[in-house]
């Protein structure tokens, strides 16, 4: 069996209402929303040009596709598919969704 390689995270971006924390490794990448104080048409803008600029950045470095991992119950699912990210399975009781170009 193959092993993962240990990741490592950071507070890597911060909006006008949340921040995501960044999880990645030489394999991966992950955000997780750390705060999310509520989601609003104009917060939504934020977070797609956001996460335009930094998918620039993502791919410069090497990484194909960006991924999140949600509980199934969580309004963030929703808030993912707003952000084009597309759902790709379950792990270990989690949603899992891609974003990529």
């Amino acid at each position: 069996m193959q092993s993962i390689p240990v990741s490592k995270s950071l507070e890597g971006i911060r909006g006008s209402c949340f921040s995501i924390r960044l999880e990645y490794n030489e394999d991966f990448i992950i955000v997780h929303f750390s705060r999310l104080d509520k989601i609003t048409k104009e917060t939504l803008m934020e977070m797609k040009d956001l996460l335009d600029n930094w998918w620039v950045f993502w791919k410069t470095v090497g990484y194909q596709a960006v991924f999140a991992a949600v509980e199934p119950d969580s309004k963030i699912n929703k808030l993912l598919r707003m952000l084009d990210f597309k759902y790709v399975g379950e792990d270990k009781g989690y949603f899992v969704y891609q974003f990529k170009e």
